[in-house]
């Protein structure tokens, strides 16, 4: 990669990675489905100056609700039950190989014996990370994050067939899906009140939180990430995504005190270890 490029794959993987203790930080503000349903109402902005992507309502609609409404309101509701933001941040990185599965399973595509592997290698780390939150997080949040991994690779399905459009017009596009379903679940769930906090009481801590999560990593962030993606192979830019967690649970030690130690260090580098494996056995072989 040139030194620029190298730049922008560290710059993504700080602002990706404190993006998880910046959500901590927000679910003191807002509901899990305030926040979501507020954060793609900003998200989708762009529209205004950004024409439609020439892709199908299909690949438009998949794309909102699994990898970003399914996605998101999963991660949220999983850290509100108390699992960290750095451990989150690494169980949701089992996308990778949980797209493979889904592909096999609906797209009939056969993935490599090194990729299988690395599902199994990813499914022990998961396992070892489930032993050791007994106490400090339920079984329920780890359970929820995982659900979250596996919406986010049902998008990945939908979210092949956008390629070859602009990445921030289909971020934005696909981001007028979220809102109005998460905002009317908040107001049955939760009341007026806290799914409208945002505009009844708003405070310079909540719409920080708000910023963060929609310019830096939505636009900034998918806009570098589709810019690396469009100049090198799928294969060179998929262990930056690696960064990501490891950014994640310093950003989350040092802001608020997660402690990643003993068993959970071991169910880490294990999960790690086989998303890992799955994406450099794709580089090796092409």
């Amino acid at each position: 990669m040139k030194p620029l490029h190298i730049a922008a794959s560290l710059l993504i993987a700080v602002i990706w990675g404190l993006n998880f203790t910046i959500i901590r930080f927000g679910l003191d503000e807002f509901t899990p489905l305030a926040f979501a349903g507020w954060r793609f109402v900003l998200g989708a902005l762009p529209v205004f100056v950004l024409p439609r992507p020439a892709i199908s309502w299909k690949a438009l609609a998949g794309t909102g609700i699994f990898l970003f409404a399914g996605q998101f309101v999963f991660l949220f509701f999983a850290m509100e039950a108390g699992l960290p933001p750095g451990l989150s941040s690494v169980l949701v990185q089992l996308q990778g190989p949980l797209t493979l599965v889904l592909a096999a399973l609906f797209l009939r595509e056969r993935a490599t014996t090194e990729q299988w592997a690395g599902l199994c290698v990813a499914t022990i780390g998961v396992i070892l990370i489930g032993r050791s939150v007994e106490g400090s997080a339920s079984l329920f949040a780890v359970a929820i994050a995982l659900l979250s991994a596996l919406s986010w690779a049902a998008g990945n399905l939908f979210l092949r067939e956008t390629r070859a459009a602009s990445v921030l017009s289909v971020t934005a596009w696909a981001s007028l899906i979220p809102p109005l379903p998460l905002l009317t679940i908040g107001v049955l769930h939760d009341g007026w009140a806290p799914t409208l906090a945002p505009i009844l009481e708003p405070t310079w801590r909540g719409w920080l939180v708000l910023f963060y999560t929609v310019v830096p990593v939505m636009w900034l962030g998918y806009l570098l990430w589709g810019t690396l993606l469009r100049t090198y192979p799928a294969g060179k830019v998929g262990p930056v995504s690696l960064l990501v967690p490891c950014c994640a649970l310093v950003f989350s030690a040092l802001l608020t005190g997660e402690s990643v130690g003993g068993l959970r260090l071991l169910g880490v580098a294990v999960v790690l270890g086989g998303v890992g494996l799955g994406i450099f056995a794709s580089s090796w072989r092409r």
